[in-house]
């Protein structure tokens, strides 16, 4: 195996391709909340606990977290404890796209930079599967699963229509969907590691 091929299986290849498609994605959303207009209030690096932390002079917490792979914002929720909106509801809509659609931008920027280098550049491999891997997160991501980017464009369109959750009953069932997703998303490892299936 050559070092191009080596580098797109490895992983470090791996790892460094997985923190450019999340980091990516959760810009997308970052934009479109900016260009709306939404407040940012935390942008987090990494996974897992807080090694650094910073607030910016605009009220942005900055968070470097342990493991570094993936990237988190967080906003304020789009009602108050009332349930009185704070925003306009296509705000949110546009916000939960900006990632999945950044995800495809990047998607195309690479396939497209690996077309224009062509096959026997060192980078051909990983770009290709650097560009598959942020396909493939904007496609999960737009499953209509609670906790991901599907599940809030499905609340969200559903709220529009006029049906609404409490604030509590919306982080709720976001929450307990991306707990659902984790444990299957284990269960699935360790059934795999175990070389059940």
């Amino acid at each position: 195996m050559d070092w191009s091929t080596s580098m797109a299986v490895s992983p470090i290849g791996f790892l460094t391709a997985l923190l450019l498609v999340t980091v990516w994605h959760e810009a997308g959303h970052l934009l479109v909340a900016r260009l709306v207009g939404i407040p940012v209030k935390l942008v987090a690096l990494g996974l897992g606990p807080a090694v650094w932390r910073r607030s910016g002079d605009d009220g942005v917490d900055l968070v470097l977290r342990a493991l570094p792979t993936g990237m988190s914002i967080g906003v304020p929720g789009r009602r108050d404890a009332d349930g009185q909106l704070r925003r306009p509801i296509h705000h949110d809509i546009l916000m939960a796209a900006g990632g999945p659609v950044a995800s495809f931008v990047l998607s195309l920027g690479l396939v497209g930079l690996a077309v224009l280098l062509g096959p026997a550049a060192a980078l051909y491999p990983w770009l290709v599967a650097t560009a598959a891997l942020s396909t493939l997160l904007a496609l999960l991501n737009l499953l209509p699963l609670p906790g991901l980017d599907g599940g809030h464009l499905l609340v969200l369109g559903i709220a529009a229509l006029g049906f609404q959750l409490s604030p509590q009953q919306e982080v709720a069932l976001h929450r307990y969907g991306l707990r659902l997703l984790a444990l299957v998303v284990a269960v699935i490892a360790v059934v795999r590691m175990a070389g059940i299936f």
